[in-house]
């Protein structure tokens, strides 16, 4: 079994006052309708996925010359977790929505700490501040892993790639492609041991967990083998290319059903059993424009509580890089081949595998998931859409409200950034914060207590940009990203704390020119912001974490933590009275007050 992925990544001076909106982009606004709707059998999804693998296919299979996947990245309020009977108060993962659980490097229940290192799962005592269980794991987990938890039940989560060499007997066979692997642990914590695994060759576009039940979202290409030009053989070159495209196009028409369908195995108890999403778990958008969709998109439904079970899976011919969840729904969204439009898929959650309720597509690309946020039944979207061939850009916020099976736009609040992109967005509640970058930070406010009447209330621009957004108290928001010069120029790591009751207005600023950026930059992960005491933790480009107490209306800088061997710290925890670091050498526990070292684990095999 072998699928070839591809993996899209998505990759303030105040104007007080200012009312009235920005005008609207001449192209902001809804795309045209689209839903999902199952095929009819096994047959007409064969025969749909062949005419589109031969549409989209080339000289060089479906991706070029260079059929190589990129990595996978996974995107994201420290949350106050929930207590575990005898636990002192503790941090959980920064999420994106309260009693949403995403994956990451470290988790605690207050009283463990779980992480993956040196080949194995540390679980460490926090009382004691001792590694009092190691669990060696399999090859793959070498390097760093994601994990889930509920009660003493986990899962490990590990998404990469591996390229698979077929032998070449002809030269004008297309090598193996990088193919995505995909391997999640069932582990039982309490007495560690794996209790089941399940493998995929298949991308972890990213997982979402609500109580004990966890959705992996899967993405997947046809298995398929093409042929290249010969250019051993003389002759033309435009003409080997040609009669290549035309022989993949023989290949693709003829492809079986197998090398469409997602697969996965599940070993429990050493018995392995194979899987296939059933052509009645398969969907397709009604209306696509382009009908030369190959890739796929599968979400498993996973019980912590129960055992793997088997996946329950439900299929879309979509591709997809975005997942955002809320306890009630989940969205996975992407943006079809060559076109510059994203496609949003919405599923309810409840018992079971999540039920397809409504898609909806806008013109623009997302930045991450927390361009999205649902609110009041509706969805908020933040894009950046190119205009003019990519050389001019201008983001929109559009509010869609679910119609049937369609999530239609309402709403729509235009020309913000022109000739700028999205660095970072945040909806809380009825208002939302729009950063866009060139070469001055421009801030926006927006007001979407009326989802058909968006409207800006107010604009603040400052040099540089905030990468991340956070909501630190009623009216207050922190941004972390990085000062520029009068030219757009990077000058080292900053952190600005606006108020934003109303028109938004800096209160402090900490600019720290040494510094060239924070982890937090590209992985919300890492931040951490406890908010009974303001403590706020950001690892650095150079492996230290920065410490700061943001409260009131300042930013003060504490100090830093660094680990043994400048170790780079990924993550942060607060439990009791104590601040937690985490490298990939070891963990650190520190007075949350003073910094005052307190203990030193270093992690084994």
């Amino acid at each position: 079994m072998r699928r070839a992925l591809t993996a899209l990544i998505g990759v303030p001076v105040l104007l007080a006052g200012c009312q009235s909106a920005p005008p609207r982009s001449p192209q902001a606004g809804e795309a045209p309708p689209m839903r999902l709707v199952s095929y009819s059998g096994c047959t007409e999804l064969l025969e749909s996925l062949r005419a589109s693998a031969a549409a989209r296919v080339g000289p060089y299979g479906f991706d070029g010359p260079m059929p190589f996947g990129e990595g996978m990245l996974l995107n994201d309020l420290a949350a106050k977790s929930a207590p575990t009977a005898g636990a002192p108060e503790h941090s959980g993962t920064n999420v994106h929505e309260a009693g949403v659980d995403e994956p990451d490097l470290v988790k605690t229940d207050g009283s463990r700490v779980f992480t993956v290192a040196e080949g194995s799962l540390q679980i460490v005592d926090a009382a004691s501040r001792k590694v009092v269980h190691r669990l060696k794991l399999p090859e793959e987990f070498r390097s760093p892993a994601n994990l889930l938890v509920s009660g003493d039940r986990a899962l490990l989560l590990h998404s990469g790639f591996r390229h698979t060499g077929r032998p070449l007997i002809r030269t004008d066979l297309l090598p193996s492609p990088g193919a995505g692997e995909l391997k999640v642990l069932y582990v039982d914590l309490a007495e560690p041991k794996i209790l089941g695994e399940l493998d995929a060759e298949a991308s972890l576009v990213d997982a979402r967990q609500v109580g004990s039940v966890a959705r992996l979202v899967l993405r997947t290409s046809p298995d398929i083998a093409f042929t290249a030009p010969n250019w051993n053989r003389p002759g033309d070159h435009e003409k080997k290319e040609k009669r290549a495209a035309e022989r993949n196009r023989e290949i693709a028409r003829e492809a079986p059903l197998e090398a469409f369908q997602p697969a996965y195995d599940i070993t429990v108890d050493g018995r392995k059993t194979s899987h296939r999403v059933p052509c009645e778990r398969i969907s397709h958008p009604k209306n696509s424009e382009e009908g030369d969709e190959v890739n796929m998109l599968t979400v498993l439904t996973v019980d912590l509580a129960r055992g793997l079970g088997d996946g329950d899976p439900v299929t879309a011919v979509a591709d997809g890089d975005t997942v955002y969840g809320t306890p009630q729904s989940l969205y996975v969204t992407g943006s079809p081949w060559r076109k510059p439009t994203t496609q949003i898929h919405k599923f309810e959650l409840g018992e079971g595998r999540p039920r397809y309720a409504a898609s909806g597509e806008v013109r623009g690309r997302l930045l991450n998931q927390y361009s999205m946020s649902e609110y009041e039944g509706n969805l908020r979207v933040a894009v950046t859409e190119d205009e003019k061939d990519g050389e001019k850009q201008v983001s929109s916020v559009h509010v869609l409200r679910p119609a049937g099976p369609l999530l239609r736009t309402v709403g729509s609040l235009g020309g913000l950034g022109r000739d700028e992109r999205i660095y970072s967005v945040r909806f809380a509640g009825p208002r939302g914060y729009v950063v866009t970058f060139r070469q001055v930070d421009p801030l926006y406010a927006l007001d979407l207590s009326h989802p058909r009447r968006p409207r800006l209330l107010g604009e603040l621009k400052i040099t540089g940009y905030s990468a991340y957004l956070h909501p630190v108290g009623d009216g207050r928001l922190l941004g972390v990203g990085r000062e520029a010069d009068a030219k757009g120029r990077a000058l080292g790591a900053q952190i600005s704390l606006f108020d934003v009751t109303g028109s938004p207005r800096r209160l402090s600023r900490l600019h720290l020119p040494k510094v060239y950026d924070t982890q937090v930059e590209y992985d919300q992960h890492a931040f951490l912001h406890w908010p009974a005491t303001g403590l706020t933790v950001l690892p650095d480009s150079d492996g230290k974490a920065l410490v700061l107490t943001v409260k009131d209306d300042a930013i003060t800088r504490t100090g830093a933590v660094k680990h043994p061997g400048n170790a780079h710290i990924q993550r942060s925890l607060v439990i009791g009275d104590t601040l937690w670091t985490v490298s990939a050498e070891g963990a650190k526990v520190d007075d949350a007050a003073t910094l005052a070292q307190r203990s030193w684990i270093r992690w084994k095999r």
